[in-house]
């Protein structure tokens, strides 16, 4: 009796297997860009895998390969969508959307910014994948946007460097604290942090007693940003 209903199960089971409809990767992908439209990542990420690992000639599919990056944007996992803009990078490097992807990897180091007082490893990381978007695909159609956050960048890390040198300057560690000045003034300048980075390279020095620097700095600040000069003036009275 056991062995017969289980010969009843199985044919059971063989007979919805014979009736399951085939894989359709066109529908599948209808669903997935239904599921993108709406925002519903996950979702869209795991119709476009399906097709990807049901349709072996799709598996490097650039539109495909494309649609999982940006799924993995959309639910702000920055790291796995910068590994797949890669991979379509690696694959399709002479895409139409080549420059797109580029982009998108440097966009994904922007979104993990975080405060001033955090690593600025990202920040150097959108100016160095942004500076690759200009030279590999020049007149692409991203070179304001390259430009805007290249300049956002650089001068985010020039307020990190000037973070770190308030920070020695509190200390007492006055050499420190020039050094980090002077490393924002020569690699950043014009930045949105160079008048501060005058004021503290000066305030620095005088600590130290190098009068000479702290006079250069202060005579730069007035020279460069006159609505400093009452207060550099007061300094360099002092010196």
């Amino acid at each position: 009796m056991k062995k017969l209903l289980f010969i009843v199960v199985l044919s059971l089971l063989a007979g919805c297997a014979a009736k399951a409809p085939p894989f359709d990767a066109v529908v599948a992908f209808k669903e997935a860009e239904e599921n993108m439209r709406q925002d519903a990542f996950e979702k869209a990420r795991k119709g476009y895998q399906a097709i990807q690992e049901k349709s072996p000639d799709k598996s490097y599919d650039a539109v495909l390969m494309l649609r999982i990056a940006d799924t993995y944007y959309g639910d702000e996992l920055y790291s796995e969508a910068q590994v797949e803009y890669q991979a379509f990078l690696n694959y399709h490097p002479v895409h139409k959307d080549a420059a797109y992807a580029q982009y998108q990897i440097a966009m994904c180091s922007y979104k993990e910014l975080s405060t001033i007082d955090r690593d600025p490893a990202p920040a150097h990381a959108v100016i160095r994948e942004m500076r690759k978007l200009l030279d590999k695909y020049p007149k692409s159609g991203y070179e304001e946007q390259a430009g805007k956050y290249i300049s956002i960048c650089t001068d985010w890390i020039a307020e990190y460097e000037l973070y770190v040198a308030r920070f020695y300057l509190k200390k007492g560690s006055y050499k420190a604290a020039a050094g980090r000045c002077e490393k924002l003034l020569h690699d950043y300048p014009g930045s949105t942090s160079e008048k501060d980075a005058l004021y503290y390279a000066g305030l620095s020095y005088m600590k130290l007693g190098e009068r000479d620097l702290a006079r250069a700095r202060f005579e730069t600040l007035v020279q460069k940003y006159p609505a400093m000069k009452e207060t550099a003036l007061s300094y360099i009275h002092k010196l």
